[in-house]
């Protein structure tokens, strides 16, 4: 029941966070845009590293051994129950090939870890097809629909990774231009409301690929 309760409060509730206004939980991310051997795009490797706050809470009493951090164990209990709740809403995941959204796989290679005190979590996103990566057609967004959860890429020199990639590809992310008018409504909802399914599409910073046409 507790780990049902903390899959749902990446939704629902983060009593260590501000009452008001969304989001409640932070996420950094690095992305791998995975390439088979043919340069075709496959899937994305996300890894999500949870916020100081979120970590706390989803990991309280989960010490059993008294080490100082979090069993093993438990953290692949929560990462499983976590996966399973967002599996309806897409992993948060939004991958286009031009204007079509691509279907996804069920995951692969899920994992978990504590990296510096911060409960970090890693999996595949595999495509039902593979897509050409010719052009700039394919790009990606990770986002929380409701805003309940902030998803940023890592302020790293690397945060977008291309595994395998054909020579001559590169990738920009474009950072979010939300309306203050929906600024305003974000900032308006408190930590017991979800917002509108779609308002997080307003935050979400977008990655396009671009590689040379043959």
């Amino acid at each position: 029941m507790r780990l049902l309760f903390i899959a749902c409060s990446f939704l629902i509730l983060t009593p260590l966070r501000p009452v008001l206004a969304h989001p409640h939980v932070w996420t950094d991310m690095t992305i791998e845009i995975q390439f088979n051997e043919d340069g075709m795009v496959t899937g994305l490797r996300q890894t999500w590293l949870f916020d100081d706050y979120y970590t706390a809470y989803a990991t309280e009493g989960m010490d059993l051994d008294g080490d100082g951090t979090p069993d093993p164990e438990k953290l692949e209990e929560i990462m499983q129950v976590n996966m399973e709740h967002l599996k309806e809403y897409g992993y948060f995941t939004e991958a286009r090939d031009k204007d079509e959204v691509l279907n996804l796989m069920p995951l692969t290679d899920k994992s978990t870890r504590m990296l510096d005190g911060r409960l970090e979590m890693s999996f595949t996103t595999p495509f039902d097809n593979p897509v050409s990566p010719e052009g700039n057609n394919f790009s990606y967004a990770i986002f929380d629909p409701t805003y309940y959860v902030d998803m940023l890429h890592a302020e790293t020199e690397n945060p977008v990774i291309l595994s395998g990639a054909p020579a001559g590809c590169s990738y920009k992310i474009m950072p979010p231009n939300p309306d203050p008018s929906v600024v305003a409504q974000a900032a308006m909802l408190d930590a017991s409301v979800r917002g509108e399914t779609g308002l997080g599409s307003f935050f979400a910073e977008r990655v396009r690929l671009t590689c040379p046409e043959k």
